[in-house]
């Protein structure tokens, strides 16, 4: 983690200037600022490490400007089929050759030009109404739709940042499909309690122009909910696909997965009967309390071959959940200092390190909470060299003892790393 003061070093084009110097580039470059947009691009992603500074939400309501570029296109079409037909009505000879030649489509062409008109100024008003009006856009209606209570659903900001939290907490990215413990961010959203099927859509279409064969390849995610709606997220290749699928069934065992237009999605998507709704989703509780019950066994497993040190010394490898949160809100109660740590039999490894020893320092009343682990130094004798640490709320100090329990190394994209210093630790060199 980076100190306040290198942190307002960054430089990066912040919006709107982002969009305005890319319009602006287009003007003058054309083509050619292809490139330049996309490096400008690389480096305002890298000048944000611990993601965007508006959050994951808002930069993709934003990001539907790109939009415009299709209602652009299709507004052209239109206007330059409209002029097509007025041109050809102010010459009465080419008029009549056309009507024999179109015949009746000939007459459709006006219409086709309006009709395209119409849709690009749909797409238009759709982009702008994203980018600009936050709270009125498809994602922040489609966040309202999925809580319990959509008519008493916060602020846009809040919906933004329940979702923006669980991400980077959480998170893990499949391209641009992000995959948290309760939400699921790509070209909509979904969440997490709410999913009944996950299905993957791999297509290839072929094209012959002359002497030219063109391919496109289509990768897409379909999530089905409790609601039979459907969300769908388009993916760069089919390793991406496959990542997100992996993930999806990590993140949601107890779904239903196959593919696109399967005889399971089918059967999902398509039950009108309410006794076949009834019956799809008694099965899918049932599915979850039997995944629950393996994960509460395995925690348990897990939690028995640690040792936790209590604040005042004493040891014990029996733990539960219930002991941990118990220490955990301590202090909120008691104003007391309570510091414990949790050290596994074995270590455990993630994030491409090794870890020996999580240490807690839980905060009270406002206070954060400091979470310490520490990488294992490949002897038991010797203590560890390094560790990374971080301050957090009670939500997701939560969340990482949970994890550590279960042997689960959360992402360290926003810890500090340390070094030892006899008896304390000092921010490493690299991170200074």
């Amino acid at each position: 983690m980076e100190s306040k003061e290198n942190q307002k070093k960054r430089f990066y084009l912040k919006w709107p200037w982002n969009v305005l110097v890319y319009i602006l580039l287009v003007v003058i470059l054309r083509i050619f600022a292809i490139p330049v947009i996309l490096l400008i691009m690389w480096w305002n992603k890298k000048q944000q490490p611990e993601g965007p500074e508006e959050g994951y939400c808002l930069q993709r309501t934003r990001g539907r400007l790109t939009g415009l570029i299709w209602a652009a296109l299709v507004l052209i079409g239109g206007g330059l089929a409209i002029w097509f037909f007025m041109t050809a009505q102010s010459m009465p000879y080419e008029a009549e050759r056309l009507k024999e030649e179109l015949s009746f489509g000939y007459y459709l062409i006006p219409v086709v030009g309006v009709v395209a008109i119409l849709v690009g100024l749909f797409l238009a008003y759709r982009s702008l109404r994203d980018a600009l009006v936050p709270e009125k856009s498809a994602l922040a209606q489609s966040i309202r739709a999925q809580l319990p209570y959509p008519d008493e659903a916060p602020a846009v900001k809040e919906l933004f940042a329940m979702v923006d939290q669980d991400l980077k907490a959480n998170g893990q990215w499949c391209g641009k499909l992000g995959v948290g413990k309760e939400w699921v961010l790509g070209d909509e959203v979904s969440r997490i309690p709410r999913i009944r099927g996950i299905f993957s859509r791999v297509e290839q279409h072929v094209r012959h122009a002359g002497k030219r064969t063109q391919v496109t390849y289509i990768y897409e995610i379909w999530i089905v909910d409790d609601r039979r709606e459907r969300q769908v997220t388009s993916l760069r290749s089919k390793r991406e696909l496959e990542d997100a699928m992996d993930c999806l069934r990590r993140r949601v065992p107890a779904a239903v997965f196959g593919t696109y237009d399967s005889k399971e999605y089918k059967d999902l998507v398509y039950a009108q009967e309410e006794e076949q709704q009834y019956a799809q989703e008694r099965a899918y509780q049932q599915r979850k309390a039997r995944f629950d019950e393996q994960n509460r066994r395995e925690q348990e497993r897990l939690a028995q071959n640690q040792v936790l040190t209590m604040p005042d010394g004493s040891v014990t490898s029996r733990i539960t959940w219930d002991t941990i949160r118990q220490l955990l809100l301590r202090p909120s109660r008691t104003g007391e200092s309570s510091p414990f740590q949790l050290v596994p039999g074995i270590p455990f490894q993630g994030q491409g390190y090794t870890f020996s020893r999580l240490a807690c320092l839980p905060g009270s009343g406002q206070e954060l909470t400091r979470i310490l682990m520490e990488e294992d130094s490949g002897s038991p004798q010797k203590p560890g060299q390094y560790a990374w640490t971080r301050d957090v709320s009670t939500s997701e100090a939560e969340t990482i003892l949970r994890g550590w329990l279960q042997g689960e190394i959360p992402a360290l994209d926003n810890w500090t790393h340390m070094e030892r210093s006899g008896h304390t630790w000092q921010q490493t060199a690299e991170q200074n």
